[in-house]
């Protein structure tokens, strides 16, 4: 049983840093969207390069 327990924990705490993770991209987005640079996401945003690439890749999506 307390295997299922802690099964049950990782799938959520996975879950919530998925949830936290999309919300950076949507922000990284909008600051993209309002002329903000990558340099600046990085340092005020603290944002990975890899969250940056995701996002610049949705705001290419969109414009197209």
């Amino acid at each position: 049983m307390k295997s299922m327990c802690n099964l049950s924990q990782g799938i959520k705490e996975q879950g919530i840093e998925q949830g936290r993770r999309e919300e950076r991209i949507s922000t990284l987005v909008t600051f993209f969207k309002n002329d903000g640079t990558v340099a600046a996401a990085k340092q005020m945003l603290n944002s990975s390069d890899e969250d940056i690439k995701i996002a610049k890749e949705r705001l290419s999506m969109i414009e197209e």
